[in-house]
């Protein structure tokens, strides 16, 4: 009677395993907002394809996904590379004695408009403005001992004292942040939900609801 009680028990334990994948299958997404929100799909080939939005900048990755008890863990194909580049290039600097601070900002493709600016003093934030559709900020303020400058995907941009009064600079893309890379990345299976535990450096939602 034993034998046959411990055959049923696995055949139960066995048999639950495929089940609990198949339950997984499909299109998970974030609830979102207005331009922003991430989606995954975990596919049966044990393969998934993540996507996230943050305003006009839109990553796709692709990689693989297994169960690990109640959770499942991501590996993306893409991994983190050591970056060399760069924080940034002053193409053109010059001082003409004004009471403003202007900065054009391009990258390799042309101008960054909707890219923040900050004036620092005593680490107190004193000014903020964002790059307009021909990509400059003007600061009025010319009493800061550093100034920030920073757009989504891109290096940021740190100047310390003695500034000119004209910088024209090319901003470089950061490609360690580029991409949402997953390494051994663990989300738990809550029901129809999977919970992204990890941190992140730019905010994003982590609780993603099953839609398909």
């Amino acid at each position: 009677m034993r034998f046959f009680i411990g055959i049923l028990i696995f055949i139960l334990f066995t048999s639950c395993e495929p089940v609990v994948f198949n339950s997984l299958l499909g299109k998970y997404r974030t609830k979102g907002g207005f331009e922003w929100g991430s989606s995954i799909v975990l596919n049966n080939d044990s393969t998934f394809l993540y996507k996230d939005q943050v305003g006009c900048i839109f990553v796709e990755i692709t990689g693989t996904w297994k169960i690990n008890g109640q959770s499942i863990i991501l590996n993306s194909y893409i991994q983190p590379k050591q970056d060399t580049t760069k924080e940034y290039y002053i193409i053109k600097t010059y001082n003409d004695h004004s009471n403003n601070i202007t900065f054009d900002l391009t990258d390799e493709e042309g101008i960054i408009p909707g890219a923040t600016g900050l004036l620092f003093q005593n680490g107190d934030t004193i000014e903020k403005k964002s790059s307009d559709i021909n990509g400059r900020i003007i600061f009025k303020n010319n009493m800061a001992d550093s100034i920030k400058i920073s757009f989504i995907a891109y290096k940021e941009v740190v100047l310390k004292h003695n500034f000119n009064n004209y910088y024209q600079i090319k901003m470089v893309v950061n490609y360690s942040n580029k991409y949402e890379v997953f390494t051994n990345e663990t989300w738990r299976i809550r029901g129809h939900y999977l919970i992204d535990r990890t941190k992140n450096r730019d905010y994003y939602e982590k609780k993603f609801y099953k839609i398909e």
